[in-house]
Protein backbone atom coordinates (compact mmCIF):
# COMPACT_ATOMS: atom_id res chain seq x y z
CA UNK A 1 0.00 0.00 0.00
CA UNK A 2 1.58 3.28 -0.46
CA UNK A 3 1.44 6.73 0.49
CA UNK A 4 1.42 9.46 -1.86
CA UNK A 5 2.38 13.04 -1.26
CA UNK A 6 0.78 15.47 -2.98
CA UNK A 7 2.93 19.01 -4.05
CA UNK A 8 1.83 21.78 -5.64
CA UNK A 9 4.22 24.74 -7.00
CA UNK A 10 4.30 26.41 -3.50
CA UNK A 11 5.27 23.49 -1.93
CA UNK A 12 7.79 22.51 -4.49
CA UNK A 13 9.28 25.59 -3.21
CA UNK A 14 8.90 25.22 0.15
CA UNK A 15 10.81 21.34 0.76
CA UNK A 16 13.36 21.98 3.64
CA UNK A 17 15.72 19.05 4.99
CA UNK A 18 15.77 19.35 9.05
CA UNK A 19 19.09 21.17 9.89
CA UNK A 20 20.29 18.31 12.36
CA UNK A 21 19.07 14.81 13.46
CA UNK A 22 15.96 15.19 15.35
CA UNK A 23 17.16 13.43 18.88
CA UNK A 24 12.76 12.48 19.44
CA UNK A 25 12.10 11.09 15.79
CA UNK A 26 15.28 8.78 16.48
CA UNK A 27 14.12 8.15 19.99
CA UNK A 28 10.51 6.79 18.92
CA UNK A 29 12.39 4.84 15.77
CA UNK A 30 14.93 3.58 17.75
CA UNK A 31 12.25 1.96 20.08
CA UNK A 32 11.13 -0.23 16.56
CA UNK A 33 14.28 -1.49 16.11
CA UNK A 34 14.70 -2.56 19.86
CA UNK A 35 11.69 -4.56 18.93
CA UNK A 36 12.42 -6.13 16.09
CA UNK A 37 15.25 -8.98 16.34
CA UNK A 38 14.59 -9.24 11.74
CA UNK A 39 16.13 -5.27 11.70
CA UNK A 40 18.79 -5.06 9.45
CA UNK A 41 22.33 -6.09 10.52
CA UNK A 42 23.67 -2.72 10.68
CA UNK A 43 21.76 -2.16 13.77
CA UNK A 44 22.75 -5.51 15.63
CA UNK A 45 25.95 -4.13 17.52
CA UNK A 46 23.21 -1.05 18.98
CA UNK A 47 20.75 -3.54 19.68
CA UNK A 48 22.62 -6.12 21.77
CA UNK A 49 24.27 -2.96 23.54
CA UNK A 50 20.48 -1.45 24.35
CA UNK A 51 18.98 -4.90 25.30
CA UNK A 52 21.94 -5.25 27.83
CA UNK A 53 21.89 -1.46 29.43
CA UNK A 54 17.78 -1.90 29.67
CA UNK A 55 17.72 -4.82 31.56
CA UNK A 56 18.94 -2.23 35.04
CA UNK A 57 15.90 -2.42 36.82
CA UNK A 58 15.59 1.31 36.99
CA UNK A 59 15.12 0.71 33.23
CA UNK A 60 12.62 -1.60 32.47
CA UNK A 61 9.65 0.24 33.59
CA UNK A 62 10.48 3.24 31.56
CA UNK A 63 11.27 0.75 28.58
CA UNK A 64 7.49 -0.64 28.95
CA UNK A 65 5.86 2.71 29.10
CA UNK A 66 7.27 3.88 25.96
CA UNK A 67 6.74 0.18 24.17
CA UNK A 68 3.26 0.27 25.15
CA UNK A 69 3.26 3.42 23.17
CA UNK A 70 5.56 2.65 20.27
CA UNK A 71 4.95 -0.52 19.51
CA UNK A 72 7.17 -3.12 17.24
CA UNK A 73 4.82 -1.66 14.08
CA UNK A 74 2.00 0.45 13.62
CA UNK A 75 1.34 3.90 14.45
CA UNK A 76 2.90 6.12 17.46
CA UNK A 77 1.41 9.03 19.11
CA UNK A 78 2.34 12.29 17.30
CA UNK A 79 2.98 13.98 20.55
CA UNK A 80 6.28 12.08 20.97
CA UNK A 81 7.86 13.59 18.27
CA UNK A 82 6.80 17.56 18.47
CA UNK A 83 7.51 19.96 15.67
CA UNK A 84 9.82 22.26 17.71
CA UNK A 85 12.50 19.39 17.89
CA UNK A 86 12.50 19.22 14.25
CA UNK A 87 13.12 23.07 13.90
CA UNK A 88 15.63 23.94 16.67
CA UNK A 89 18.95 22.73 18.10
CA UNK A 90 17.67 22.92 21.10
CA UNK A 91 18.35 19.16 21.69
CA UNK A 92 16.86 16.55 23.44
CA UNK A 93 16.16 17.94 26.92
CA UNK A 94 14.61 21.05 24.93
CA UNK A 95 12.57 18.56 23.07
CA UNK A 96 11.67 16.25 26.38
CA UNK A 97 10.31 19.39 27.76
CA UNK A 98 8.07 19.97 24.59
CA UNK A 99 6.24 16.58 25.42
CA UNK A 100 6.20 17.29 29.14
CA UNK A 101 4.07 19.95 27.93
CA UNK A 102 1.87 18.83 25.24
CA UNK A 103 -1.76 20.36 25.78
CA UNK A 104 -4.83 17.77 27.16
CA UNK A 105 -6.80 18.34 23.20
CA UNK A 106 -3.63 17.01 21.47
CA UNK A 107 -3.91 14.13 23.46
CA UNK A 108 -7.14 13.22 23.48
CA UNK A 109 -7.08 13.74 19.72
CA UNK A 110 -3.21 11.98 19.26
CA UNK A 111 -3.67 8.68 21.38
CA UNK A 112 -7.44 7.02 20.02
CA UNK A 113 -5.64 6.69 16.75
CA UNK A 114 -2.58 4.78 17.83
CA UNK A 115 -5.00 2.15 19.90
CA UNK A 116 -7.69 2.22 17.48
CA UNK A 117 -6.68 -1.68 16.75
CA UNK A 118 -5.31 -2.46 20.26
CA UNK A 119 -7.18 -2.04 23.86
CA UNK A 120 -5.11 0.97 25.34
CA UNK A 121 -4.36 -0.03 29.48
CA UNK A 122 -5.60 1.84 32.06
CA UNK A 123 -2.93 4.24 32.36
CA UNK A 124 -2.87 5.29 28.77
CA UNK A 125 -6.64 6.05 28.99
CA UNK A 126 -5.97 8.32 31.81
CA UNK A 127 -3.00 9.66 29.79
CA UNK A 128 -5.64 10.28 26.68
CA UNK A 129 -8.31 12.10 29.75
CA UNK A 130 -5.15 14.85 30.56
CA UNK A 131 -4.22 13.26 33.82
CA UNK A 132 -1.02 15.35 33.97
CA UNK A 133 0.98 12.60 36.18
CA UNK A 134 0.95 10.07 33.04
CA UNK A 135 2.01 12.69 30.56
CA UNK A 136 5.18 13.12 33.56
CA UNK A 137 5.70 9.95 33.50
CA UNK A 138 6.20 9.30 29.77
CA UNK A 139 8.01 12.39 29.51
CA UNK A 140 10.65 11.17 32.45
CA UNK A 141 10.34 7.43 30.59
CA UNK A 142 11.59 9.46 27.12
CA UNK A 143 14.62 10.87 29.37
CA UNK A 144 15.48 7.55 31.09
CA UNK A 145 15.92 5.90 27.60
CA UNK A 146 17.25 8.50 25.74
CA UNK A 147 20.18 8.83 28.19
CA UNK A 148 20.87 5.26 28.35
CA UNK A 149 20.61 4.09 24.64
CA UNK A 150 19.93 7.32 22.05
CA UNK A 151 22.36 9.87 23.31
CA UNK A 152 25.54 8.14 23.49
CA UNK A 153 25.10 7.32 20.39
CA UNK A 154 24.14 11.19 19.11
CA UNK A 155 27.81 11.72 17.52
CA UNK A 156 26.75 8.55 15.04
CA UNK A 157 23.66 9.58 14.54
CA UNK A 158 24.88 12.91 13.98
CA UNK A 159 26.92 12.10 11.61
CA UNK A 160 24.43 9.60 9.28
CA UNK A 161 22.09 12.67 9.05
CA UNK A 162 24.88 15.15 8.00
CA UNK A 163 26.28 12.87 5.48
CA UNK A 164 22.63 12.05 4.33
CA UNK A 165 22.15 16.12 4.50
CA UNK A 166 25.10 16.79 2.34
CA UNK A 167 23.70 14.30 -0.61
CA UNK A 168 20.62 16.59 -0.84
CA UNK A 169 22.37 20.08 -1.11
CA UNK A 170 24.28 18.52 -3.54
CA UNK A 171 21.38 17.07 -5.78
CA UNK A 172 19.64 20.43 -4.95
CA UNK A 173 22.27 22.31 -6.38
CA UNK A 174 22.98 20.23 -9.54
CA UNK A 175 19.62 19.68 -10.65
CA UNK A 176 17.12 21.95 -8.19
CA UNK A 177 14.18 20.21 -6.21
CA UNK A 178 13.13 18.07 -8.90
CA UNK A 179 16.90 15.78 -8.47
CA UNK A 180 16.74 16.31 -4.65
CA UNK A 181 13.38 14.33 -4.90
CA UNK A 182 13.97 12.11 -7.53
CA UNK A 183 17.17 11.00 -5.64
CA UNK A 184 15.75 10.13 -2.44
CA UNK A 185 16.59 6.45 -1.18
CA UNK A 186 13.94 3.44 -2.08
CA UNK A 187 11.33 2.45 -1.32
CA UNK A 188 10.63 6.75 -1.83
CA UNK A 189 9.55 7.35 -5.46
CA UNK A 190 9.31 10.75 -6.91
CA UNK A 191 6.89 10.93 -9.67
CA UNK A 192 5.76 14.53 -9.69
CA UNK A 193 3.90 16.07 -8.65
CA UNK A 194 3.67 13.21 -6.42
CA UNK A 195 6.41 11.69 -3.82
CA UNK A 196 5.15 8.24 -3.11
CA UNK A 197 6.52 5.17 -0.54
CA UNK A 198 5.28 1.23 0.70
CA UNK A 199 3.57 2.63 3.45
CA UNK A 200 1.85 0.44 6.13
CA UNK A 201 -2.09 1.91 4.64
CA UNK A 202 -3.28 3.49 1.72
CA UNK A 203 -3.14 7.12 2.33
CA UNK A 204 -3.42 10.46 0.85
CA UNK A 205 -1.46 13.53 2.06
CA UNK A 206 -2.11 16.91 0.47
CA UNK A 207 0.75 19.43 1.09
CA UNK A 208 -2.02 22.21 0.01
CA UNK A 209 1.06 24.73 0.15
CA UNK A 210 2.80 23.89 3.49
CA UNK A 211 5.65 22.35 1.93
CA UNK A 212 7.58 19.21 3.69
CA UNK A 213 10.63 18.58 6.00
CA UNK A 214 12.52 15.89 4.93
CA UNK A 215 13.76 14.55 7.87
CA UNK A 216 16.65 11.89 7.29
CA UNK A 217 17.16 9.78 10.05
CA UNK A 218 19.60 6.96 11.74
CA UNK A 219 17.11 4.57 13.04
CA UNK A 220 14.54 4.97 10.34
CA UNK A 221 14.54 1.33 8.26
CA UNK A 222 12.28 0.01 5.90
CA UNK A 223 9.70 2.18 4.93
CA UNK A 224 9.46 6.19 5.97
CA UNK A 225 7.28 7.79 8.05
CA UNK A 226 5.00 10.75 8.56
CA UNK A 227 2.76 11.84 11.50
CA UNK A 228 -0.81 10.85 11.88
CA UNK A 229 -2.86 14.28 11.96
CA UNK A 230 -2.68 15.75 8.53
CA UNK A 231 -3.18 19.02 9.67
CA UNK A 232 0.36 19.18 11.69
CA UNK A 233 3.03 20.95 9.61
CA UNK A 234 4.24 18.13 7.44
CA UNK A 235 7.51 15.96 7.54
CA UNK A 236 8.84 12.98 6.16
CA UNK A 237 11.57 10.35 7.60
CA UNK A 238 12.67 8.29 5.66
CA UNK A 239 16.66 6.00 6.31
CA UNK A 240 19.58 8.29 5.93
CA UNK A 241 22.09 7.12 3.27
CA UNK A 242 25.43 7.11 5.34
CA UNK A 243 28.33 6.80 3.04
CA UNK A 244 29.77 6.60 6.47
CA UNK A 245 28.60 3.98 8.12
CA UNK A 246 30.08 -0.26 7.06
CA UNK A 247 27.93 -2.91 6.34
CA UNK A 248 28.65 -5.80 8.62
CA UNK A 249 28.97 -8.76 6.60
CA UNK A 250 30.50 -6.25 3.72
CA UNK A 251 28.20 -7.66 0.78
CA UNK A 252 28.51 -8.00 -2.74
CA UNK A 253 30.12 -5.26 -2.85
CA UNK A 254 32.97 -6.12 -0.73
CA UNK A 255 33.48 -8.83 -2.41
CA UNK A 256 33.79 -7.47 -5.59
CA UNK A 257 36.44 -4.08 -4.05
CA UNK A 258 37.73 -5.53 -1.26
CA UNK A 259 36.86 -4.90 2.38
CA UNK A 260 38.67 -1.07 2.79
CA UNK A 261 37.82 -0.10 -0.72
CA UNK A 262 34.49 -0.81 -0.58
CA UNK A 263 33.96 1.40 2.38
CA UNK A 264 35.87 4.04 1.09
CA UNK A 265 33.43 3.75 -2.03
CA UNK A 266 30.69 4.32 0.39
CA UNK A 267 32.04 6.74 2.69
CA UNK A 268 32.97 8.99 -0.67
CA UNK A 269 28.78 9.53 -1.22
CA UNK A 270 30.42 12.45 1.00
CA UNK A 271 33.25 15.03 -0.11
CA UNK A 272 36.30 13.89 1.71
CA UNK A 273 40.02 14.38 1.38
CA UNK A 274 42.32 12.18 1.54
CA UNK A 275 43.37 12.30 4.94
CA UNK A 276 39.63 12.95 6.24
CA UNK A 277 38.95 9.36 4.03
CA UNK A 278 41.86 7.61 6.05
CA UNK A 279 40.31 8.70 9.08
CA UNK A 280 36.75 7.13 8.24
CA UNK A 281 38.22 4.23 6.80
CA UNK A 282 40.83 3.65 9.73
CA UNK A 283 43.99 3.38 7.55
CA UNK A 284 46.59 5.21 6.29
CA UNK A 285 46.87 8.45 4.29
CA UNK A 286 49.18 6.45 1.68
CA UNK A 287 46.94 3.62 1.55
CA UNK A 288 43.89 5.84 1.32
CA UNK A 289 45.61 7.30 -1.43
CA UNK A 290 46.02 4.01 -3.35
CA UNK A 291 42.36 3.04 -2.84
CA UNK A 292 41.25 6.45 -4.35
CA UNK A 293 43.39 6.00 -7.44
CA UNK A 294 42.46 2.43 -8.12
CA UNK A 295 38.50 3.46 -7.34
CA UNK A 296 39.17 6.92 -10.03
CA UNK A 297 40.79 4.30 -12.42
CA UNK A 298 37.62 2.33 -12.65
CA UNK A 299 35.45 5.75 -13.19
CA UNK A 300 33.83 5.28 -9.57
CA UNK A 301 34.97 8.43 -7.68
CA UNK A 302 36.84 11.35 -9.20
CA UNK A 303 38.89 14.04 -7.77
CA UNK A 304 39.57 17.33 -7.72
CA UNK A 305 42.62 19.53 -6.52
CA UNK A 306 41.75 22.83 -4.16
CA UNK A 307 44.73 24.47 -3.14
CA UNK A 308 46.52 21.80 -1.43
CA UNK A 309 44.20 19.01 -1.10
CA UNK A 310 42.33 16.62 -3.30
CA UNK A 311 38.79 16.37 -2.60
CA UNK A 312 37.53 12.75 -3.66
CA UNK A 313 33.63 11.98 -4.46
CA UNK A 314 31.94 9.37 -6.23
CA UNK A 315 30.32 9.45 -9.41
CA UNK A 316 27.07 8.46 -11.07
CA UNK A 317 28.42 5.50 -11.95
CA UNK A 318 29.84 4.52 -8.46
CA UNK A 319 26.25 5.62 -7.11
CA UNK A 320 24.70 3.32 -8.88
CA UNK A 321 26.74 0.49 -8.19
CA UNK A 322 25.91 1.32 -4.33
CA UNK A 323 22.56 2.04 -5.14
CA UNK A 324 22.44 -1.45 -6.18
CA UNK A 325 23.87 -2.96 -3.08
CA UNK A 326 21.34 -0.67 -1.16
CA UNK A 327 18.43 -2.70 -3.40
CA UNK A 328 19.97 -5.84 -2.44
CA UNK A 329 19.84 -5.13 0.78
CA UNK A 330 16.84 -4.24 1.27
CA UNK A 331 15.52 -7.16 -0.39
CA UNK A 332 17.76 -9.42 1.65
CA UNK A 333 16.16 -7.28 4.97
CA UNK A 334 12.67 -8.16 3.95
CA UNK A 335 12.93 -11.87 3.28
CA UNK A 336 11.79 -13.78 6.53
CA UNK A 337 14.35 -14.87 8.81
CA UNK A 338 14.77 -18.75 8.62
CA UNK A 339 13.31 -18.88 12.64
CA UNK A 340 10.14 -16.55 10.58
CA UNK A 341 9.64 -19.15 7.70
CA UNK A 342 9.93 -22.04 10.43
CA UNK A 343 7.68 -20.70 12.79
CA UNK A 344 5.26 -19.46 9.42
CA UNK A 345 5.35 -23.40 8.80
CA UNK A 346 4.59 -24.36 12.15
Amino acid sequence: MPLRIHFTSDDLARVTVAPCADMLWELALSLTVLQTPQAPSAFRPWRGAAVTALAAPAARGPVRLLTTLVAAQGSFPDFLTPDQAVRRRDGFAAGVDTVRATSAAMLRSDLPAVFQDRRPPTWVRELAAGEPRRLTSVADALQTYGESVVLPYEAAIESAVQADRTLRSRDLLEGGVDRMLGRLPPPLRWRPPVLETAYPSDRDLHLSGRGLTLVPSYFCWGTPVTLIDPELPPVLVYPAVDGGRPVPGGGRLTELLGHTRAEALRALRVPQSTSELARRVGTSVASASRHTAVLRDSGLIRSTRHANTVIHVVTGLGLRLLECEDRARERAAARPSPEARTAAGA
